[in-house]
């Protein structure tokens, strides 16, 4: 991979000299006048193919406007670079006339398929091979296509992106695939939202007025009379749990097959299709998020619908069983242009410009960009996952509202639960700077990933493995421990880098600490944070203990 992927700084020394040099820099980026390196965003680079008339410019099946949503990141520890390939010779693309085996694929960390032919699949087993050792090693894939078989050319033979969409139509596919829904009759899978009274019509896929999806929410005990809820962290977005998508008038299908046990065979090289992982388990694909019409009448456009519930966005939990993530969505028109900035050439003055035509669409627009940019976080490697959180972490610790309240000669002499209320005081303000760029998902999975928490602990912590099923196998950890524990541990790790960083004027000791510096400091002030937090617990429950026995007494 290309080294600037792993650098932990900005190289361009000119750069911190320029901000140093200028009150109007300094103001903004470096509020407290702290000269310290600027880390460099982790970089992660997708690959995003697409055939027939789909393309990257501003046509209606173009993508130009996710390139501009993922050209900005979620955050200043990430950053997404995009190459462009089309299968044949699109001007719009990068890479012309692309084809997976004559490309070095070890370079990208995510491959994105946008699929628009049909049936057959053109896809050679030497491109088969290609992807699936992609996928082996690590890589993340998204593949989407839409109703009945389009996309099957570029997607139908992909290993586990074959069984977690429907892309065979109008017969099942060789191993038994699903036939995926009809563009047409009252069986097609049409989102159209309507709006007011109004009767539906094609062009209202473009439009302000998004479809609502179903997210399928988890659930983890916090006390024997609490649950606490939570959608998977792809559905989870710095203003909360994403419930919209853009709207279609006949859309493709993502479900949860059972047919888990089959070995593929590519130029000699055999992939079995789904690993068991390191625990004995064997990951298997899940939807995470449903789409619903209701019953319309035939006057609407296209006619009569029956009502339906159908599965729109899945995943695949790869990094279980040390292979890449996938996540499948049931169209793509819920990233072409024309769902997102609008028909031009529509008769539908709301169609014109799409969810840019409203504040109300604006708005709604928010989340369905982060769900775009919480993909690209999703399908990393591990290792660029971790790095995020270092570096995420990191920024915090300079950022304006943390840095100036940071008490670090008195936290030093402080012992005990002083020193664990002054670790929650600053995670409290750090969780509400990070929450300003990152879900609170995001947040607490980096949080916990800080440190080694007990199993029995963890097992209770959201979203750190949503799809898992809940088996307790004991008591329930007390609910104040899970209540204290994030901004803990968050407030430890951030006193950490201070206390151990305090020469950031000179860049030569945290390039010395790299990411796993970095992270051990991480690790080491929050495992203190940790049993702090334990013995609180303890305590209070000794108190408790103590005052409910003289209640009782009181009683008699």
């Amino acid at each position: 991979m290309p080294r600037a992927k792993n650098a932990l700084m900005f190289d361009r020394k000119d750069l911190l000299d320029q901000i140093q040099a200028s009150d109007y820099l300094t103001q903004i980026l470096l509020p407290e006048k702290y000269i310290f390196p600027l880390f460099r965003p982790v970089e992660v680079s997708i690959l995003i193919v697409t055939d027939a008339s789909g393309g990257f410019d501003g046509r209606s099946f173009g993508l130009a406007e996710l390139l501009n949503v993922l050209a900005v990141a979620p955050g200043p520890w990430v950053r997404f670079v995009v190459t462009t390939a089309h299968r044949n010779n699109d001007a719009s693309a990068a890479l012309k006339n692309f084809r997976f085996d004559a490309e070095d694929l070890t370079q990208y960390d995510e491959i994105w398929l946008f699929g628009v032919e049909r049936q057959p699949s053109y896809l050679s087993d030497p491109e088969l091979k290609a992807i699936a050792q992609f996928m082996a090693g690590g890589g993340g894939v998204f593949a989407t296509g839409d109703h009945e078989d389009l996309g099957a050319g570029l997607c139908s033979r992909v290993p586990r992106v074959r069984n977690m969409r429907m892309w065979y139509w109008p017969s099942p596919g060789p191993n038994g695939e699903p036939v995926a829904p009809k563009v047409d009759t009252a069986t097609r899978h049409d989102t159209l939202t309507r709006r007011g009274a109004e009767t539906i019509a094609f062009d209202h896929q473009s439009d302000d007025v998004p479809q609502e999806i179903l997210p399928v929410m988890y659930t983890r005990p916090i006390n024997i009379v609490r649950l606490q809820a939570y959608p998977h962290p792809v559905l989870c977005g710095p203003r909360g749990i994403i419930r919209h998508m853009p709207d279609h008038p006949h859309e493709g299908q993502c479900y949860e097959p059972t047919d888990l046990d089959r070995t593929f065979t590519f130029s000699g090289t055999a992939f079995i299709e789904y690993p068991v992982a390191a625990d004995g388990t064997k990951p298997a694909p899940q939807v995470i998020a449903q789409s619903h019409h209701a019953h319309r009448n035939p006057a609407d456009v296209k006619g009569a619908l029956n009502a339906k519930t159908f599965g729109s966005i899945g995943v695949y939990e790869g990094h279980k069983a040390n292979i890449g993530r996938i996540l499948v969505d049931s169209t793509w028109h819920h990233f072409f242009n024309i769902n997102l900035t609008g028909n031009p050439g529509s008769s539908d003055p709301r169609a014109v410009q799409g969810f840019y035509g409203s504040a109300a669409g604006l708005d709604v627009y928010k989340d369905i960009k982060a769900y775009f940019r919480n993909i690209a976080v999703y399908l990393a490697r591990p290792a660029q996952i971790a790095a995020m959180r270092i570096r995420a972490l990191w920024w915090a610790r300079f950022e304006h509202r943390i840095a100036m309240d940071l008490r670090l000669d008195q936290i030093k002499q402080w012992t005990g639960t002083d020193r664990l209320v002054e670790y929650i005081r600053i995670g409290t303000v750090a969780r509400d700077v990070l929450g300003l760029l990152a879900s609170r998902c995001q947040i607490t999975q980096w949080v916990f990933d800080i440190g080694k928490l007990p199993i029995l602990v963890r097992e209770f912590i959201p979203p750190l493995d949503p799809v898992a099923e809940l088996k307790p196998r004991g008591p329930l950890p007390p609910s104040e421990l899970i209540e204290i524990l994030e901004p803990a541990l968050l407030g430890a790790a951030i006193y950490g880098a201070a206390l151990e960083v305090r020469g950031f004027q000179d860049r030569a000791p945290v390039e010395r600490l790299g990411d796993k510096g970095l992270a051990e400091i991480f690790n080491r002030y929050s495992g203190e944070a940790l049993q702090l937090s334990i013995k609180h617990v303890q305590d209070t429950l000794e108190q408790g203990r103590s005052f409910m026995a003289g209640f009782e007494r009181g009683l008699r």
